[in-house]
């Protein structure tokens, strides 16, 4: 914080971004195991190789083709699709197009990712949960075929 003469960047920051709770990942919080849906990664490893195929840069902000050919798959027009750097992006973007700070807010079931409480939060959207009931938790007998 301040001292008499001067003044800290968190003395700028709105008053819901300095009340915010930290993000923590789902493996800082100290869980365990080896599919971390909660911290929006994929359940099953994929080979990498470093190729030029995969230092290419990122295509523009709304690749045509990706566009086309998601809105194909998903049998929607190609108007009803946003392409975003990530789902943190996605996620921020949408709260911000559709929630009016102090007045809206989210609902989501934990656990999930942390990035919708953390951009609702910072935006100055309320957010709501509602508990996942046990026969719908991940890896229960409702999930197994």
């Amino acid at each position: 914080m301040s001292t008499e003469n001067t003044r800290s960047v968190t003395d700028l920051a709105r008053e819901n971004v300095r009340n915010l709770t930290p993000y923590q990942s789902a493996r800082r919080l100290g869980g365990n195991g080896d599919v971390w849906l909660n911290a929006n990664e994929f359940p099953t490893a994929v080979e990498f190789q470093l190729t030029q195929q995969t230092l290419k840069p990122l295509p523009g902000m709304q690749p045509k083709a990706v566009i086309e050919n998601y809105a194909q798959y998903a049998g929607v027009n190609p108007g009803q699709v946003l392409v975003s750097r990530g789902a943190d992006e996605g996620i921020e973007l949408l709260i911000r197009a559709f929630c009016e700070p102090g007045k809206d807010a989210i609902l989501y079931c934990p656990p999930t990712y942390g990035m919708y409480s953390v951009s609702a939060e910072t935006i100055g959207v309320e957010c709501r949960t509602v508990p996942t009931l046990e026969k719908l938790a991940a890896g229960s007998a409702g999930h197994r075929r």
